[in-house]
């Protein structure tokens, strides 16, 4: 029988290709010599990763990761999605993106822990209002009915409606002329969501302002 003595270490390190790795898996299970043999090479695989000194990366490479991480630059990968969903060229979806940065877009929603940003949609669209909701998390929209279609796009965060389905990043949830629902933001970054209507919205609960 073949053994696999030449690959164990890459085995132990992880660096095995995945197809390698998963035949290499198959031999150990039937093979006692080899299975020994790498309960052998472990400890000083194991005392070679103890004398590695961990790496602290410089400041600036966090505030970078971070500000990709948390910044406007980490909704750039939805613009594709975005632009269709709206039905406006990619580059104004990224345009739209960066500006949820700014705060004067903003304007306060129905609700305490809601904000609204409106934006324009392209032809395929054309009549219908749109807007990017922003919920804080535990945020809930009131009870609405839909007069008319709504379409809705996460982007980050996500909520759960009053029929317990949840909506992820990701997730589009359509509502139908003459449903009725309502909804609350899930714990966790605060709920940044695309929606367009093609009608109107009536409110079953008194909201802020009526």
């Amino acid at each position: 029988m073949e053994h696999l003595d030449d690959i164990l270490p890459e085995w132990l390190l992880g660096t095995l290709e995945p197809a390698r790795r998963d035949a290499a898996a198959r031999h150990l299970d039937g093979c006692a010599h080899c299975r020994a043999e790498l309960a052998r090479l472990a400890p000083a695989v194991d005392a070679l990763g103890a004398l590695a000194p961990p790496v602290t990366p410089p400041a600036e490479v966090l505030q970078r990761l971070m500000a990709r991480m948390e910044g406007p630059g980490r909704f750039a990968r939805w613009a594709g999605k975005v632009a269709a969903f709206l039905d406006v060229a990619e580059a104004r979806a990224r345009e739209l993106l960066e500006s949820m940065a700014d705060p004067a877009n903003w304007m306060p929603g129905p609700v305490d822990g809601v904000e609204l940003m409106p934006v324009e949609t392209g032809p395929g669209r054309e009549g219908m209002m749109a807007a990017v909701v922003r919920l804080m998390p535990g945020a809930r929209y009131p009870r609405h009915a839909h007069l008319g279609r709504e379409w809705n796009l996460v982007l980050e965060g996500g909520f759960r409606e009053d029929n317990g389905h949840e909506v992820w990043p990701g997730d589009e949830l359509e509502k139908t002329d003459g449903s009725l629902h309502d909804f609350t933001a899930l714990q966790g970054p605060a709920c940044i969501c695309f929606t367009v209507l093609d009608g109107v919205t009536s409110f079953e609960e008194l909201v802020e302002g009526a």
